[in-house]
């Protein structure tokens, strides 16, 4: 695995290798490693968000072909497929940024323990050594990866929301009988916390952008309500007119 992950192990070492030199302890290299990561996957948190809210609305039309098709498999697959085509819609968007961050997850693991004696004896608030077992964050690491799970399942179905709150759970139990170094851990707390505080600022700004989408339809509708009276009291004169002339 660490031969396979190699191409991303050494510039991810470099890369952090770079930020210590600047000063900081290598836990807040760690720290900062992880913010940079995050701002580069803004545009794909903003996919995942609005992908969920998609499809959210359309869990309506997705049960009933559901139903329709409930003794059909392959059939329920391929309307499944054409629904969500039509729809523009892609039903696995909001697991990218997930399914990215787990190699850089697993690298950031196995550089740990490939360059460990670099690394030993940095310690980090309460933590001695962020090479070693840390406990405490594992707990900390559950509440804060439950805290943005929880935030996600306002625009997910319930199944989906089940599984979003049991997965941070099962994945800190995971962490409890591993031997995770307290520097992965420090990694993925931070990728928590920005998450919250990101998913709580594109929910603002999508909702905001569609309520003024909202808005905008509704003083156009209104606009051609109001112009049709006018439209047919044109068409009511110019008619008149034509019956006068032909007269």
């Amino acid at each position: 695995m660490t031969e396979k992950l190699s191409f991303i192990i050494e510039p991810l070492y470099n890369l952090l290798n770079w930020i210590h030199s600047m000063g900081p302890t290598w836990a807040v290299s760690i720290i900062l490693l992880t913010i940079i990561t995050r701002i580069i996957l803004i545009p794909l948190t903003v996919k995942q968000y609005t992908s969920m809210r998609a499809m959210q609305k359309l869990q309506p039309k997705i049960k009933e072909l559901q139903a329709q098709y409930k003794d059909e498999k392959q059939k329920l697959n391929e309307e499944m497929m054409k629904f969500y085509r039509e729809n523009k819609v892609n039903p696995f968007g909001s697991c990218l940024p997930l399914l990215i961050q787990m190699p850089i997850f697993m690298s950031l693991y196995f550089m740990l323990n490939l360059h460990k004696d670099d690394f030993a004896g940095s310690s980090f608030l309460w933590i001695g050594d962020i090479t070693q077992k840390s406990q405490a964050l594992v707990i900390i690491y559950m509440i804060t990866q439950l805290f943005s799970s929880l935030l996600l399942t306002t625009t997910v179905d319930k199944s989906q929301k089940i599984m979003m709150i049991l997965m941070p759970l099962g994945i800190g139990v995971f962490f409890l009988f591993g031997n995770f170094p307290a520097g992965v851990l420090i990694y993925w707390v931070t990728t928590n916390i920005w998450t919250i505080g990101q998913q709580l600022m594109v929910k603002q700004i999508i909702q905001a952008r569609e309520n003024r989408k909202e808005v905008a339809l509704a003083a156009s509708g209104a606009t051609i309500a109001a112009e049709l009276p006018k439209a047919k009291k044109a068409g009511g004169k110019g008619g008149s007119k034509s019956k006068k002339k032909q007269r």
